[in-house]
């Protein structure tokens, strides 16, 4: 059977019953983040120009080159068995070299052309995510579903300049873009210290969490990320079978799947012994500030909790999270290291 489909019985995936901790003393101190390097600032330099950027729909037929973005499908393979991980369809990116697979990008651009297949061979880096790979010879088989050509303007122009709206000189630009990528920075902080709290707050409650459990999360995962896709494109059930193999036995992989379970548990028992309440109010406020970041307004997020009753389920499920942590938050102490200094 494909592992798109569970097998899971109801009895087997019943969460683990745990006292809810005590949210007294409930502390951490977040370090000193590195300071943002001149790649850090190029990066988003280089994001923001793209974004500006004229672009041109190839072709069917027509070659790539390095700057276009594409949309690919692609599968890797090693020792004649699937790369965990490696399943991506309708996947965009700029066609440009990335750390974390040399001689990808430029296998595509140099061989590949929009609607057209390929095979791109290649070793994979000593630092390769999943161990047990790191360092040996592998194919990926590329489908190039589609791509855009993209022109920037001069970094200096004054068109682009004005159309960027940081400043009117580079070095205006790259102050602006400073403060831009601290602001993020400091965002990312707050989140660093959110994960700590619920760390803590999960040390406090252990909790034995069940192995079919935690497979049938990752399985939820992998359907999501590659197993629905498989099947659209009918790859067999042996080859599903290794994607989804490889996602139950990463270990990383597998950690956090059990630390967001052990999370999930000891929040619900914080909502029901401090008997917190989720109104309709204060749902739409939580999803609203929720979505607010990807750039939906208040509007959608009240039109996303009425679209589908399957929707507002799943919204409802986020919102008791999101009321959870707030509380959780609001009771805990959080010190930044530096910030009497900053």
């Amino acid at each position: 059977m494909s592992p798109v489909m569970t097998t899971a019985s109801a009895e087997s995936l019943k969460l683990p019953g745990v006292t809810a901790p005590s949210l007294t003393g409930l502390s951490v101190r977040v370090p000193t983040p590195d300071d943002l390097t001149e790649e850090d600032l190029l990066r988003s330099f280089h994001e923001k120009r793209r974004a500006l950027a004229t672009q041109r729909e190839r072709l069917p037929g027509e070659p790539l080159e390095l700057g276009d973005d594409v949309q690919l499908n692609v599968v890797g393979y090693c020792d004649g068995t699937l790369i965990p991980f490696s399943a991506r369809f309708g996947m965009t990116t700029e066609l440009a070299p990335i750390e974390a697979l040399p001689g990808f990008c430029e296998g595509v651009a140099e061989g590949g052309k929009v609607g057209g297949s390929m095979q791109i061979a290649l070793d994979l880096p000593a630092d390769y995510p999943v161990e047990h790979l790191q360092g040996k010879p592998a194919r990926f088989l590329v489908d190039v579903v589609a791509a855009r050509q993209v022109t920037l303007l001069p970094e200096s122009s004054p068109e682009f300049l004005a159309k960027l709206g940081m400043g009117s000189t580079l070095e205006e630009v790259m102050d602006h873009l400073r403060e831009e990528l601290e602001d993020e920075l400091a965002a990312q902080l707050w989140v660093q210290a959110q994960d700590m709290v619920l760390d803590e707050l999960a040390r406090r409650a252990p909790v034995e969490l069940p192995q079919a459990l935690v497979d049938e999360e990752l399985r939820r995962r992998w359907v999501q990320a590659e197993g629905q896709a498989m099947l659209e494109h009918q790859f067999d059930v042996e080859e599903q079978q290794e994607a989804f193999q490889g996602w139950l036995t990463d270990p990383t992989t597998r950690a956090e799947v059990e630390r967001r379970l052990h999370i999930g548990i000891v929040l619900k028992a914080v909502t029901e012994a401090e008997k917190l309440q989720l109104t309709p109010e204060k749902l739409e406020e939580l999803i609203r500030d929720h979505v607010e970041p990807f750039g939906l307004s208040a509007q959608d997020a009240h039109a996303a909790l009425r679209e589908t009753r399957e929707t507002t389920q799943r919204l409802t499920e986020l919102g008791w999270y999101l009321l959870a942590v707030e509380h959780v938050m609001n009771k805990a102490k959080v010190t930044f290291e530096g910030a009497e200094q900053g």
